[in-house]
């Protein structure tokens, strides 16, 4: 099977990144990038794409740990658009709640059309990596 992650990051990325320009600066649109490739790559993992090695529970989790100030940046840069707003996140403690409860939000993440939801969107999807991070790293 041919792996085409780098192809929907990138449509995943250019589709977000016209939208943001309007709110964010050049530095939090790399970082809304970098959250976007992370979001996609551990997808991909609890989907359990092939054994790639970059899928393995370790190296996931040191890239989540790795797009923390990216998630800080862009942050920043969504509450200085659109205010606070509050997470719609249940607070998750098993993986199988976690899991279960980060795939039908990446599932409305892709399908949401404004940049404002889609946004908020990624970041509670990043929170849900961080505290699963938190819960696998060893």
């Amino acid at each position: 099977m041919k792996d085409d992650t780098p192809q929907r990051v990138q449509a995943l990325q250019s589709s977000m990144e016209k939208s943001a320009a309007v709110f964010f600066l050049e530095t939090q649109l790399e970082d809304l990038r970098v959250l976007i490739r992370l979001t996609l790559e551990f997808h991909d993992y609890l989907h359990g794409f092939g054994s790639r090695p970059e899928l393995e529970p370790r190296h996931t989790c040191e890239a989540v740990f790795g797009g923390v100030e990216s998630f800080t940046m862009v942050m920043r840069g969504y509450k200085g658009s659109f205010g606070p707003k509050s997470s719609s996140l249940e607070r998750t403690v098993s993986l199988p709640l976690l899991k279960a409860q980060f795939l039908p939000l990446f599932d409305g993440f892709i399908a949401e059309q404004s940049f404002e939801r889609r946004c908020g969107l990624l970041l509670d999807l990043f929170r849900l990596q961080i505290v699963f991070a938190g819960m696998m790293y060893e």
